[in-house]
Order: C-alpha cells, then structure tokens, then sequence
C-alpha cells in the first residue's frame, strides 16, 4: 500500500537585494516519488542537492512553492492549519546531530514526554510509564530518566531521539542522517536498531544519508538527487548493481571499496555541485560528466524508466558501462 506520493515537488527560495526579489532559487524542482507502508527509501546525494529541503517539505515544516503531498490518501499541501496539527503525530524525524535536536535544559524523562503532553492526555505515572516503555524500546532503561542529554554519549542521546520520535506512534520517520554524527562503532548499533524497530512497529523510512554503504544495508529503494532533480530511483539491488546515471556511477565509485585487492573504478567526480542561482542548462549534471555531449547541454533528460522500477534521467543511460 502507497503511504506517500509526491507529486512534482518544489521548493522555490526568493533571494532579495535592496527590498526587491532578485534571484529565485529552485532547491527542489518538479520531484516525484511514492513510498509503500513499511518501506524504507534512501535518499542520496551531495550535499546541497536538496535532499534536507525535499524532506521539510514533506513534513511541512517548510512550505512548498508547488506540487503535491499525498500522505495516507490526504494532501497534506491542501491542508488547514488545524487539520495538519491534527496530522503531525503521524509524521516524525530523527535528526544528524541529537544534542543539537534534544534541549539540554530538559531531562531525558521531559525531552520524550514532551510530545505525549502535547498530543495525548496521558499525565503522572501513566505517562512516565510510557516514558520507560519507549526508552527500553530503543536499548535505555528507567535509570536514565533524569539524565540530562549532555550526560549521554552521542549512541544514548540518538536513542532518545528516536524514542522521542516512536512517542506518537508515527507511521512515516524522517531519517536525516542519523548515523553520521556518531562513531564507527556506535554505527552500526543504531543502524540494527532502527531495523528492529521497523519490524516491531511497522514504521516506514525514509531515510537521507550520503553514505552509501549505510543506505545500501538500510534502503528497499533508492532515490538520487542531484541539484534539485532526481537523477535515478529504483529498487536497491537494481540502483547498486546496475547504475544508469553517470552520477550514481560517481557516487559509487567514490564509495570506498572493502576489499584493497580490487580496483578502483576509473569514474571521478570533480568539482561541487554548482548553484541553483544558476543550475547548468540541459543536464544539470553535465559540467561534470565525462560522458556529456552536445545534446546534454541543451536538452534537459526525462525521467525514463530502464527496467521494471528503475528509472534514469540520462540521454545515454544504456550505453553507460554495464548496460
């Protein structure tokens, strides 16, 4: 079943000088995608390809300029104020950075009961029994309650985060680079959690994150950004295996390889991703490619499916290595 359909998605940001609006900035431009209930979707990409603001977006937490949002038959753009208040305890986010998300002036107990007292009548033992349920749900126990975040490692306070997010039993979490503000170890910890907890509650992600190797183990289905645009979605196993866009095949050869044995694949990207004050004619990612030709620059490429599921915005997608 379709939990969220997105429907030509943008996000526009005016940039004024002088009282007048100057430039416009498109941040997300005409992105569509659909996710299934208990399905966890990857999205990737650079940094300032979008990624964040796409998700905002689908929050409402900012406000799209154009398209739509359905969310479990609703479109949450169309939404009142009130109506979408009435919405929020379905949607959460667990954030990169947790003593960043979580106040340090709260206790442990107050930063998870803070969206219980807000959303639910829920007060005194009660509450703070569904306090200790919810933080032994996610590996802390009662002995915690007082704690303040900065008496937390980094793994502890990013369970809290996520305990805070479980705490309305939302249907759709947003994972904004959970992992990256964490150690190695603590990694993967966090990454065996969330999976266990998907499968408890039958929560569904989607989950942003520029390593790929996370997303790889986390992801049913991957969707790539690339300045706005989406470059490539599929199925996980068909994006990895077979990439049909010369900016997966970049992002993946950047990837570290395991195995110091095996050669590197000779695709480099250079340079940055360039600014959506004045993104490249045609392909956005021309300026980059090795593969760009004349066509590239003029013409921008449709979203084109490859296979069952797989789809590329590439003019030459099947004559990239492997096709």
């Amino acid at each position: 079943m379709t939990l969220l359909e997105v429907r030509g998605l943008s996000k526009a940001f005016a940039i004024r000088a002088g009282g007048f609006t100057r430039h416009w900035a498109r941040v997300v431009d005409d992105v569509s995608f659909s996710l299934n209930a208990g399905e966890t979707l990857g999205l990737v990409g650079e940094s300032g390809c979008g990624k964040t603001t796409l998700a905002r977006c689908i929050l409402r937490i900012a406000e799209p300029t154009a398209g739509e949002i359905v969310f479990d038959g609703t479109d949450l753009v169309k939404l009142s104020r009130g109506a979408l208040r009435a919405r929020r305890s379905e949607l959460a986010i667990v954030y990169q950075n947790p003593y960043l998300s979580l106040s340090p002036r709260l206790s442990v107990h107050d930063l998870v009961a803070e969206p219980l007292v807000t959303h639910t009548p829920l007060r005194g033992a009660a509450l703070t029994a569904r306090v200790i349920e919810l933080l032994q749900a996610v590996g802390l126990s009662a002995d915690d309650l007082r704690k303040r975040a900065r008496q937390l490692s980094g793994g502890q306070a990013q369970r809290v985060a996520i305990a805070r997010a479980l705490a309305l039993r939302p249907k759709l979490i947003v994972l904004d680079e959970p992992t990256s503000a964490l150690d190695v170890s603590v990694q993967a910890q966090v990454l065996n959690l969330l999976v266990k907890l998907q499968r408890d509650y039958g929560l569904t992600y989607l989950f942003i994150s520029h390593n790929l190797d996370v997303v790889q183990h986390m992801a049913d289905r991957i969707l790539v950004m690339y300045l706005g645009r989406v470059a490539e979605s599929g199925p996980s196993a068909a994006v990895f295996s077979m990439p049909r866009h010369p900016y997966t095949l970049a992002l993946l050869a950047a990837t570290p390889e395991p195995d110091p044995t095996r050669p590197a694949p000779d695709i480099a990207l250079e340079g940055n991703v360039p600014s959506p004050l004045g993104p490249p004619t045609g392909c956005r990612f021309h300026p980059r490619c090795s593969w760009a030709q004349d066509r590239c620059k003029a013409e921008t490429p449709a979203l084109r499916s490859m296979r069952a599921g797989h789809l590329s915005a590439c003019h030459f997608a099947e004559a990239l290595p492997g096709g």
